[in-house]
């Protein structure tokens, strides 16, 4: 068996659909259809039910078991592989979201900087589900996302939770350094969509289409924009006011009435091969010494790099 023709029969149990695997792979849908029957024909097995001119194909009872022989061929072709290149130096692929990569995950990257022996390291930012996609394609490591998925070759576990708090370049005028939702002026808004129950909240309390409101994808705009708009805000969370406030000279506020806290969560393949499994654990063991187990919550950042 081939680990490409393996790659494609994987890729199609996850899509069920001969155009959208062949797009993934960057190959033809006739190229998938004579791989997949070339790989069938090689171990004497029919794996999918598919008709001449349908492009969703049906797995056969025998393919659903081939699914986690596959898998494990697949793993052992990593391991393989991973020998051939590894050079002396361990190096790790780690894939984060935005705003992890930049508040968060710093004290790790520095910490990791120093180790001996020395790290080769490549840092991925990317969105969640394509974060759960590189992994589950043995692309990275390890992965930090702010959602759960249905992958199922992909064990997600919580890594930390914090509190989402408002951000402005203007001292409101309010008590305690807290602020309602109502006294906030939604047209000076500028918008992340950080999560589907954030904007659950958001909605509730501020029309989704209303004018002025900026919206944006990443927290480095939103730092940018609010430097040049003194009465602008944005809503983001603890770690990323806590390391803007650092270098901008901006203020935060805690919400009286505050969104759902974001989640951090770790991503790590189901059939990690024993170097993979040796990189994760360094990782983990790193991210341990940050973090307040017990309170659940983020570290502080300062502390951490100390």
């Amino acid at each position: 068996m081939y680990i490409d023709d393996i790659e494609i029969f994987l890729t199609l149990v996850r899509t069920y659909n001969l155009s959208k695997t062949a797009e993934q792979l960057h190959l033809s849908q006739s190229t998938i259809s004579r791989r997949l029957a070339v790989l069938e024909n090689n171990i004497g097995i029919k794996l999918f039910e598919r008709k001449r001119g349908q492009k969703k194909i049906k797995i056969t009872p025998k393919g659903q078991q081939f699914i986690f022989i596959a898998q494990r061929w697949s793993t052992l072709w990593q391991e393989i592989y991973s020998l051939k290149t590894t050079d002396p130096h361990l190096s790790l692929s780690i894939g984060s979201v935005d705003s992890l990569n930049t508040t968060f995950l710093l004290p790790l990257y520095q910490k990791l900087i120093k180790h001996s022996p020395k790290c080769k390291m490549k840092i991925l930012t990317s969105t969640s589900p394509e974060l759960y996609e590189l992994l589950e394609k043995h692309e990275i490591d390890i992965g930090f996302v702010l959602r759960e998925m249905n992958f199922n070759n992909i064990i997600s576990e919580e890594v930390f939770n914090e509190p989402m708090v408002v951000i402005s370049k203007t001292k409101f005028a309010v008590s305690e350094e807290k602020i309602h939702p109502s006294q906030l002026d939604p047209h000076n808004e500028i918008l992340l969509n950080w999560s589907p129950t954030y904007m659950i909240w958001h909605n509730y309390w501020w029309d989704p289409y209303i004018s002025g409101r900026i919206e944006v994808d990443t927290t480095s705009i939103i730092v940018e924009i609010l430097k040049e708009n003194p009465n602008h805000w944005s809503i983001v969370p603890k770690s990323v006011a806590h390391h803007t406030l650092l270098s901008h000279n901006q203020y935060m506020f805690e919400l009286t009435d505050p969104p759902p806290d974001r989640v951090c969560y770790k991503i790590t393949h189901r059939y990690p091969n024993n170097i993979v499994i040796q990189k994760t654990k360094l990782i983990s063991d790193y991210l341990n010494k940050y973090f307040d187990k017990s309170l659940n919550r983020s570290p502080d950042l300062e502390q951490s790099l100390r």
